[in-house]
């Protein structure tokens, strides 16, 4: 019998370092160029999403790359004030409740972030 391991193919997104000065950044979606992915920092873990309101399907961010937060507890979607829990993705308020943003798989290795396909 013969055991087949895939592995898993690492897309570097950005470096911790770049989180110095934001706890929010935007970068491109490697696997679909018409998105990006939101990638948050909170007590010093990294969370990623699609960056896309599961509301209207909308970017999350006021402008290019610049997202409200709350006291790093909660992500607003500039566009209708649905409120997402930064470490569940979970919408907590707004139109889009009970609803959740989609979680991107990331591994950090050495200071960098990947995205794991």
């Amino acid at each position: 019998m013969t055991q087949t391991i895939q592995l898993c193919e690492q897309i570097k997104l950005c470096e911790q370092r770049d989180f110095e000065e934001t706890n929010c950044l935007r970068v491109p979606n490697p696997n679909n160029k018409k998105k990006s992915i939101l990638i948050i920092k909170k007590d010093n873990a990294l969370y990623a999403y699609e960056n896309s309101c599961p509301h209207f399907s909308i970017p999350l961010d006021y402008k290019k790359g610049k997202f409200h937060t709350y006291k790093n507890e909660v992500v607003m979607c500039a566009h209708h004030s649905a409120m997402f829990n930064i470490t569940t993705g979970e919408c907590i308020d707004g139109p889009c409740m009970g609803h959740s943003l989609t979680s991107i798989a990331i591994q950090i290795v050495d200071g960098e972030v990947f995205l794991i396909n």
